[in-house]
């Protein structure tokens, strides 16, 4: 199981969904886990304001690289799983996929968050070349919806200039995966009349976890399976 994870993209993207999920799922799991909110943009804040945290799930914000590592020592000290929403501030997203097991870069399915996507995984690469690192970076796709299959093929074009892998499994755009952020809990402690969805909501979010290795082994070599088939599915 990875203990360090960072979510970003240099175009806001979903990252705060990507992060909630994943802490929901842990969480829900009985792992503790620790999701630092490092995006300074406001979702995560707004919703653990609301002050329905599940337990084994803590809140973190870090205002600074500083604070992030502060988080992660503690997180580490507790035996937390710690999982960090870097945003789309490119010092952060940056600072965050170094000190992370793996780095997690949301794509929506829109042509211009697949190139500020693509700019990102670009950005790791030269960082992970120059520290001489592994460098373990996957495409995700944070919104999976119904589109125009023009609409895909830019995106398909576009990623699929990178060899960076891209996760099998992705997260829909739904009301269910929205509705924390609006009522506060998870989608694992809402009631079922909260929100339209919750039961697939949450076997997608189980089964997007694992494959990212919250729930064990990471996925190294994802079967290839283009975002055009995640959108069919949708």
């Amino acid at each position: 199981m990875l203990s360090v994870i960072s979510v970003g993209s240099l175009k806001a993207s979903g990252s705060a969904t990507v992060a909630l999920t994943l802490a929901s799922v842990a969480a829900a799991a009985d792992i503790p886990v620790v999701l630092i909110d490092a995006a300074g943009q406001g979702e995560l804040a707004g919703w653990a304001a609301k002050a329905a945290h599940p337990a084994h799930l803590s809140y973190e914000q870090a205002a600074d690289i500083a604070a992030i590592e502060r988080a992660l020592r503690q997180a580490r000290r507790s035996g937390a799983v710690a999982i960090i929403d870097a945003g789309e501030d490119e010092a952060t997203v940056r600072a965050a996929a170094g000190l992370a097991d793996r780095a997690l870069i949301p794509v929506r399915f829109s042509p211009i968050s697949a190139y500020s996507a693509l700019v990102t995984d670009q950005m790791l690469a030269a960082d992970a070349r120059r520290d001489r690192k592994a460098g373990d970076r996957c495409f995700v796709a944070s919104a999976i919806t119904v589109i125009g299959s023009g609409v895909a093929r830019s995106i398909e074009a576009i990623i699929g200039t990178s060899g960076t892998p891209r996760l099998p499994i992705g997260l829909s755009q739904c009301a269910a995966h929205a509705a924390p952020f609006a009522l506060g809990g998870t989608i694992f402690t809402l009631d079922d009349v909260a929100a339209a969805g919750l039961e697939r909501a949450r076997v997608e979010a189980a089964r997007f976890a694992q494959a990212v290795g919250i729930l064990g082994a990471a996925v190294e070599s994802p079967p290839v399976r283009r975002f055009e088939a995640q959108r069919q599915a949708a």
